[in-house]
């Protein structure tokens, strides 16, 4: 997918200021994921918890694209001084650390911090208590504040919450034991700081690492053989909780499959970021979409050597309205995953490619599953095949796999950031019993985003999950009513 997130802003009177803060932070990004361009906002990570350096990827796909990222180990007093919002990773910290921290909240910054280190409830106004919540619910306020606009009803969180009392804060979400059951204790509390508008947020749970496992499954399932079904191990064996002989909840609520639950969870840590710093200066946001889409559907599908992609892409240019374009997302356009053998013309590939369409290899492992050494193999010879068949095709940058196998957690995303494959089409919301006509985001998510290994560390290739598909039961008119 070659689609750029722009956003138009919207408030007339803020243009001046944001276009020069624009201009100001306007570098390329950087070439390393885990770095930013530069801007107020500073991620601040532990190099023992790489999940602490996640945000960055949070911070990107919700189009906050002006921040810098650091170790704990480097910030000082005067370095922190540099930025207005700063969002601090899991981690445990020293005094000196909390020191600077307090010190600069009180000078009037803005601290979000995940899963706080116990020395910041003081400044968090929130006090600990016994226990904590694992693998359970939030319900955001949605009557003011950062929770206008996300979502009314109770969402899942992945990980553990830590319990806390509030001690001056303000809880803008609260924890629940299940999806109906209201805890005392707050999921995400914000605290007013000093007489220069500094703000002390803390979510008690780690928003990075919810955000990875909603998004990639339950990480204790990967490489299992859930679902029954036959054929390779796929990535949604690892939300599937119906095991023979190991029968759990699925990893994902299916009442609350229509909601994008790790979206809406970062929409809020976005809307506590541009609120928070009103009184400093207005942030730029990036939109998804261009020209203010709302929503866009990537459409891509799998030709087994049977020749399908001609016909299917000249049907798209029928469909296109007269004078319609794929740079300005006016004309329908796909993907075509294919098989080396597949019987198609260089010519019309590159006929296709000059007009939007994308070919990429359907990398196929005989249906079964693999490891890193054979997976490599495969996209190895088969790539090398495809470009002797058809050389005028162009660089081939994304994949799904013949009968997404997907045999671990994230070894596939690995192997295809090797080779320049950097969006994976593997997610795929199957099988039909399953699904059962449910539409929805079974990762929680609508959103391309950067996969992450087992750690928290980032992988250069982006999950793009396949909500809709044609085998697994979901009925067109249902899917459209819903969405």
């Amino acid at each position: 997918m070659r689609k750029i997130f722009t956003r138009s802003l919207s408030k007339a009177l803020l243009c001046l200021s944001v276009l020069l803060f624009i201009l100001a932070f306007a570098r390329a990004q950087p070439s390393n994921p885990n770095d930013g361009p530069g801007g107020p906002i500073l991620v601040i990570s532990s190099a023992s918890n790489p999940f602490s350096r996640y945000p960055v990827e949070i911070l990107r796909a919700e189009g906050l694209n002006a921040f810098d990222a650091t170790d704990i180990t480097a910030v000082s007093e005067t370095g922190l001084n540099n930025y207005d919002v700063a969002i601090l990773g899991e981690m445990p910290l020293d005094a000196a650390q909390v020191t600077i921290l307090n010190n600069w909240v009180n000078n009037g910054g803005t601290l979000i911090a995940m899963r706080p280190d116990a020395q910041l409830q003081s400044l968090l106004g929130i006090t600990r208590v016994a226990g904590t919540l694992p693998e359970a619910y939030l319900l955001v306020n949605t009557s003011t504040g950062p929770g206008v606009g996300i979502v009314d009803q109770t969402i899942q969180y992945h990980g553990t919450a830590d319990l806390y009392t509030l001690n001056g804060a303000t809880a803008l979400a609260t924890l629940y034991a299940n999806a109906t059951t209201a805890t005392a204790n707050p999921a995400v509390t914000i605290n007013n700081v000093g007489a220069n508008g500094g703000r002390a947020v803390a979510f008690t749970y780690d928003l990075a690492r919810s955000v990875v496992y909603t998004r990639q499954g339950n990480p204790l399932w990967a490489g299992e053989e859930r679902d029954g079904q036959s054929g390779p191990i796929r990535a949604n064996d690892m939300f599937y909780g119906a095991k023979d002989g190991d029968i759990q909840p699925d990893w994902i609520d299916f009442n609350k499959i229509a909601i994008p639950q790790a979206d809406e969870q970062q929409r809020l840590l976005t809307n506590i970021i541009l609120q928070s710093n009103f009184h400093r200066k207005p942030l730029p946001r990036f939109w998804f979409l261009p020209r203010g889409l709302k929503a866009a559907i990537v459409m891509s599908g799998d030709d087994h050597g049977t020749g399908g992609t001609p016909g299917r892409f000249q049907r798209y240019l029928d469909l296109s309205p007269s004078g319609s374009s794929a740079a300005d997302w006016t004309a329908i356009r796909s993907t075509s995953y294919i098989f080396p053998n597949t019987p198609i013309t260089n010519e019309q590939i590159v006929s296709y490619q000059a007009q939007g369409f994308e070919i990429g290899l359907h990398v196929n492992t005989n249906c079964e599953n693999w490891n890193s050494a054979s997976l490599e193999n495969f996209i190895t010879t088969q790539k090398g095949e495809l470009l002797e068949n058809l050389p005028g095709i162009d660089p081939i940058v994304t994949n799904r796999t013949h009968c997404i196998a997907w045999s671990d957690w994230a070894t596939a995303a690995e192997v295809e950031a090797a080779h320049g494959m950097r969006l994976d089409a593997n997610y795929y919301y199957w099988p039909e019993s399953w699904v059962q006509n449910r539409p929805g985001m079974f990762t929680g998510s609508g959103m391309p985003m950067r996969f992450a290994r087992t750690d928290g560390s980032l992988i250069d290739s982006y999950q793009l999950t396949t909500q809709m598909t044609d085998e697994s039961g979901i009925h067109y008119s249902v899917f459209a009513t819903h969405y």
